[in-house]
């Protein structure tokens, strides 16, 4: 496994507090971040905090609806205030919303996905890209989808507001690339998460066909997902921007 040291770096995650967003938060604390967690599920989110320091890492948590403009400031602003600078962001957090025919999808569904995924990974750019700029630069990390490269019929608001974030993650990459601030996207396959081992649980045939699309025949671990996020936000990344990069086991190679 490829070490990272990233410990005269502050990150930030959205979404920290479960799945991806906590992998990718505690895979940070071990490359030696200061890590701010910002999450809407309190419990979880000083759950994952003070787990991060018991292991001997440095987290912080922030309370955050990224739908709210006033909530990102707030983490941003968190960040600075504790740890002096941001200087890494990776934007997990999201929402799924359901599955429907579109004739019977639901207006409310696509209103909350497109506000956490598109607005949310918006907002929370636009804010914390100053701070970066303050500091003398930094990366940020989206988390997109297979979805945000590949159609999937009946998954309107979800695949939409994937590939915003990759549009998104392209046009701020072009527009901070001679500024010392690189943009990137997970382009994340099947991801064994809670959420996803959930779904197993109750349509398993669903979960099976849907893995049974990925030519490696397996979900991704969260680690893995986690891993790449590093690896964006590394030195060793540091020629790459605007790229939405598949994770995705072979799926879109298929």
């Amino acid at each position: 496994m490829t070490t990272h040291d990233f410990s005269d770096k502050v990150a930030l995650v959205t979404g920290g507090s479960a799945g991806i967003g906590l992998a990718t938060a505690r895979a940070f604390a071990r490359a030696g971040a200061r890590v701010v967690i910002a999450a809407r599920g309190v419990e979880a989110g000083r759950a994952a905090c003070n787990a991060i320091m018991a292991a001997g890492g440095v987290a912080s948590f922030v309370a955050t609806d990224v739908r709210d403009e006033a909530a990102i400031i707030a983490a941003v602003a968190h960040a600075r205030d504790a740890y002096g600078r941001l200087d890494l962001a990776v934007n997990c957090a999201g929402a799924g919303g359901d599955m429907a025919p579109l004739e019977h999808a639901s207006q409310a569904v696509w209103d909350d996905v497109m506000a956490v995924n598109a607005r949310g990974v918006w907002l929370s750019m636009r804010h914390e890209i100053p701070a970066m700029l303050a500091a003398g630069g930094g990366a940020i990390v989206n988390m997109s989808s297979i979805y945000g490269l590949a159609g999937r019929a009946a998954h309107h608001a979800y695949v939409a507001s994937k590939h915003a974030i990759v549009g998104m993650t392209r046009s701020v990459a072009l527009e901070y690339a001679a500024r010392g601030i690189r943009v990137n996207a997970i382009c994340a396959g099947v991801t064994a998460t809670p959420g996803m081992r959930q779904a197993e649980a109750v349509v398993p045939e669903v979960v099976a066909g849907l893995v049974a699309e990925h030519p490696m025949k397996r979900m991704a671990t969260e680690d893995e997902i986690a891993a790449t996020a590093l690896w964006l936000c590394s030195a060793g990344a540091g020629y790459v921007t605007g790229t939405p990069l598949a994770v995705d086991g072979g799926f879109l190679a298929a």
